[in-house]
């Protein structure tokens, strides 16, 4: 594409449908458009849940929600959507993979697309490129932005990206006030979708502990479903189901580290250039979601023959013991923060 056709293109659209962390990792990619085409609208199609927590972000600059299983569900509901943004649907990126994703992008019309030789869009877009499979996800995605661009960017140059309002912001430097918690402090978030995602409770227990003897603030962050499973004690703060996701966010922005799964969290503390240890268990970060940046480390089981035994993670271990989470023992993560931060 010549920077002639390239200033032509006033509309960029980002389909990515899929979950949380997904959406999360294409906010690098907005931000590189943004960048790199300063006069383009931007904008990302995403579920629901995905435009509630984008919506009012700086990286883009409007968020329409794709309501897939609701409203827009059926060939009817996603007609009568695309024919809403066909209008100025100029250039659309599609990181999705989906075949409904790519039917949605077909019915769009847009005048230049682009997409992975892997996904199902491919038969409809204008452009295509190979799926850079060992890449990290993010920059996966950068790649599909720089055949619009034509500036290859990296998610570490890009800086950090600010995931929450001032409005969220606010709520939760008075949450923080009102529980005590002041700088420093540290996160643990031992929450996941996926039960075999979860470093079991016990250990996180244990983890807050250490770091409570240490003389360290813990903030527990995570699902409803996790409060008061991680007793409360001198230095340890439970805010589990007391925070929507973007003010979580906030929480993770103030943090000297995040300790956390393969899941939100880790892409909350990474986007935002926070320092993370990441416990991973049925799944590896050679799948392209792990935490990236040279204050960031992974304690997982390697040697197990088993892993990874899913590409999501699961309800339940296939082998009914969870060992590539319950063998990774507190300690372990805790020396892997201290290669961070000194906590001794």
């Amino acid at each position: 594409m010549t920077q002639q056709q390239r200033t032509k293109l006033t509309t960029v659209t980002i389909v990515q449908t899929a979950f949380l962390g997904d959406v999360l990792l294409t906010l690098p990619m907005a931000a590189a458009i943004k960048q790199s085409m300063p006069w383009a609208h931007v904008r990302l199609i995403t579920t629901p849940a995905a435009a509630t927590f984008v919506q009012g972000l700086d990286v883009v600059d409007e968020v329409i929600a794709f309501d897939k299983r609701g409203k827009h569900a059926g060939w009817k509901g996603m007609k009568a959507f695309a024919q809403f943004m066909r209008c100025d649907a100029h250039a659309v990126i599609v990181p999705h993979h989906s075949m409904r994703t790519s039917m949605l992008v077909r019915l769009m019309q847009p005048t230049w697309s682009c997409t992975f030789r892997t996904a199902w869009s491919r038969w409809f877009c204008t452009e295509t490129i190979p799926y850079p499979a060992a890449l990290h996800d993010a920059d996966r995605h950068l790649r599909l932005a720089s055949v619009l661009t034509g500036e290859l960017r990296t998610k570490e140059e890009l800086g950090p990206i600010s995931l929450s309002t001032p409005a969220d912001m606010h709520a939760v430097a008075r949450l923080l006030d009102e529980r005590g918690v002041r700088k420093p402090y540290v996160v643990v978030a031992p929450g996941s979708v996926w039960p075999t995602k979860r470093w079991p409770i016990p250990h996180s227990n244990a983890l807050a502990g250490l770091l409570a003897d240490r003389l360290q603030r813990v903030v527990v962050l995570g699902e409803i479903a996790l409060a008061g499973s991680i007793p409360e004690r001198t230095n340890v703060v439970d805010l589990c189901g007391q925070t929507s996701l973007r003010e979580a966010a906030a929480v993770i922005a103030g943090a000297t580290v995040v300790v956390c799964n393969d899941s939100a969290p880790l892409h909350l503390a990474t986007l935002q250039h926070i320092p993370v240890v990441a416990v991973f268990g049925p799944t590896v970060p050679e799948f392209g979601f792990g935490p990236f940046g040279d204050r960031s480390r992974v304690v997982e089981e390697a040697a197990l023959a088993c892993r990874p035994c899913s590409p999501h993670g699961t309800a339940s271990c296939p082998l009914g013991t969870h060992a590539c989470m319950e063998n990774i023992e507190p300690i372990r993560v805790l020396n892997a923060m201290n290669e961070i931060v000194e906590f001794v």
